[in-house]
């Protein structure tokens, strides 16, 4: 099996990773701050900076902003064992289990392939609050298409 990402996919990772990127621009403007501080082979890690437009009066994050996020995190993770340039995904599946609650000021985000086969990619992911307690785990699954 290759183990190589896609030409395409790896300068959507490395731009991401560099921030600047249409898709970092994107999340920043619609899901919050993240720094992806390093990838590979089905695996990604983020950091993710808590700001407070997207806080409750309470200081907890809202538990559909979290899945939100969570569904960009399994579409980055997926992303890393493309390895067509005309591969594409969608979400078929998204769990979210919350464990504690996020808040400002960050969070980390530790995401990897269970799983990849020829139409299905499974994929979970940790998010660790400030303190590095694990706050939700998800679970995801992304099915493989092809364009043109």
């Amino acid at each position: 099996m290759t183990r190589t990402t896609s030409e395409r996919h790896t300068d959507i990772l490395n731009g991401y990773k560099a921030g600047g990127s249409r898709f970092s621009d994107w999340a920043e403007e619609h899901l919050g701050s993240f720094t992806l501080t390093h990838w590979e082979w089905g695996e990604v890690n983020l950091r993710w900076d808590i700001d407070d437009r997207f806080v409750m009066p309470d200081g907890v994050m809202f538990g559909g902003h979290i899945a939100s996020v969570a569904d960009h995190v399994a579409g980055l993770t997926a992303m890393t064992v493309l390895t067509q340039d005309n591969e594409r995904f969608r979400t078929s599946r998204l769990e979210t289990n919350y464990f504690r609650p996020l808040t400002m000021p960050l969070a980390t985000i530790e995401g990897r392939v269970a799983n990849a086969s020829k139409t299905l990619i499974h994929v979970e992911a940790d998010f660790y609050n400030a303190d590095e307690k694990l706050a939700v785990r998800i679970a995801a699954v992304q099915v493989r298409r092809m364009t043109g």
